[in-house]
């Protein structure tokens, strides 16, 4: 592990969103209805937990199969430490088929975040909209996030892997601006170590 594509325009970050969304002023401005499924949503006693822990870890990446288990051994590690609490926009019941309501609870508790953890083994699925939503909007969060990224034996392997069109281009960028956050990793049993590089 260490610190530190191209590929056609397919127009998509996730299945059957556009990327011009992402630079929609109402992305962020949900209906009374929705505001009051968001208000639901973000409270309790996660939340609670959430404001009153001393480190926040918000933990973005696949959410189902084997990805979605090395990211929840990324966040439970995250969780075993002292003051310290890690959590995923799944734990309060959004999906990403709801944008309009997953797009502001991502802005709230990102800002709310002591660091943004992606764990990135691929880009395609909906914690490409994340980042690409960090990309786009979020420069403050940005100086926080840390990407643990899976890299593979063989440059194929890593373009099957990582070129995904508009998306790729704009997580380069991305990857780019945080690159002193960068940390990669082969195996899942390096992930315990890959985690203690993040404050």
């Amino acid at each position: 592990m260490n610190g530190g594509g191209d590929g056609t325009d397919d127009g998509s970050y996730i299945d059957g969103v556009d990327p011009e969304r992402l630079d929609e002023e109402d992305q962020l401005n949900p209906t009374p209805e929705q505001h009051e499924r968001l208000k639901n949503g973000l409270h309790g006693e996660l939340f609670t937990d959430i404001r009153r822990a001393d480190r926040r870890y918000l933990v973005i990446g696949r959410g189902s199969g084997a990805p979605g288990e090395r990211r929840r051994t990324v966040c439970d590690l995250l969780d075993e430490r002292r003051g310290a609490i890690s959590f995923r926009l799944e734990d309060f019941g959004f999906t990403g088929d709801e944008l309009d309501l997953w797009a502001p609870a991502f802005d709230i508790l990102s800002e709310m975040s002591s660091s943004i953890v992606g764990v990135l083994e691929d880009y395609d699925g909906g914690h490409v909209w994340e980042l690409g939503y960090l990309y786009h909007y979020q420069t403050a969060v940005r100086n926080t996030f840390w990407m643990l990224k899976c890299v593979y034996d063989s440059e194929e392997e890593m373009r099957e892997r990582y070129d995904n069109g508009m998306a790729a281009s704009h997580l380069a960028a991305l990857e780019k601006a945080v690159s002193e956050r960068v940390i990669t990793w082969e195996h899942p049993d390096e992930l315990p170590e890959v985690v203690k590089s993040i404050p």
